[in-house]
């Protein structure tokens, strides 16, 4: 009864938070120096593929290595995978005020750029925030296509970074490592203790045992992919998702090969029979 309670309350509340958060984004963090933070990514890769790669345990099996030259946007703790591989993403980013009251410190040691939501600031030390740039969250949904302004409001970080890579002007997009399944009990949306081993990412620590992680609303997944989708189709872009026996049913599927042909640009799918 409290639980529910206490979600209910934190709903209601929901629209303020974000009116404060854009105020106070608006009013002290945007300036022409800051902006320029988010700027310099408009359109820059422009008619160029770019991977989003989220934390899949599939990535285990994907060859990044291969792709180490494609720009690529990475997501949350990403740098648990560096050993492992010589593939290091253009930038990465979080929105997940858990991920960065656990990881921020990570994230300093890396000589790639880290976009934060502007909420999860407070879980950032006040000396070290300025290593950061910062993106504002707004309460709607909608697909935005000024990663500058705001970035819709999203269930997973992952529509945060379709959004960014529509910014830099992308296309086509390949997604690898969105496994779209997950090993949770019945509530999404929820914090709990992470209990054993976490078979959920890439990283059997990723959310290691006794520490905090939200569970997935696979639901509310979709629906912002669709949103993506819709987003990239209007303006005849394209998403492609080769995941590894990934379970997401939203973004057309291609193969390991297929995802080669396109970020080598050897002419796999629809822009290059526009081409031809």
């Amino acid at each position: 009864m409290l639980t529910k309670f206490l979600a209910n309350a934190a709903s209601s509340l929901r629209p303020l938070r974000y009116a404060i958060e854009t105020a106070t984004y608006n009013a002290f963090y945007r300036s022409p120096e800051t902006t320029k933070e988010l700027m310099v990514w408009k359109d820059k890769y422009k008619g160029q593929a770019m991977l989003v790669v989220g934390n899949g345990p599939s990535l285990n099996q994907t060859p990044l290595n291969e792709f180490a030259d494609i720009p690529s946007v990475g997501m949350n703790k990403i740098d648990l995978l560096f050993p492992r591989t010589t593939w290091r993403p253009t930038v990465v980013l979080c929105m997940n005020d858990v991920v960065v009251q656990q990881h921020w410190q990570n994230w300093l040691k890396l000589d790639i750029p880290v976009i934060l939501s502007w909420k999860s600031r407070w879980f950032v030390p006040r000396r070290v925030r300025a290593k950061f740039a910062y993106f504002l969250i707004t309460n709607k949904r909608d697909f935005s296509e000024d990663f500058a302004k705001d970035v819709g409001r999203a269930h997973s970080v992952t529509y945060a970074a379709l959004q960014f890579a529509y910014w830099c002007g992308a296309d086509p997009i390949v997604v690898f490592g969105v496994d779209h399944s997950f090993v949770q009990g019945d509530k999404a949306d929820l914090y709990e203790r992470r209990v054993g081993a976490d078979v959920n990412h890439f990283d059997p620590n990723y959310f290691a045992a006794g520490t905090l992680w939200g569970t997935a609303n696979l639901q509310g997944n979709e629906s912002d992919y669709r949103l993506s989708l819709a987003a990239f189709e209007a303006g005849n872009r394209h998403i492609y998702d080769a995941t590894i026996g990934g379970k997401l049913n939203v973004f057309p599927k291609i193969s390991l090969d297929e995802a080669r042909a396109i970020l080598k640009g050897n002419g796999y799918g629809p822009r290059a029979a526009e081409d031809g």
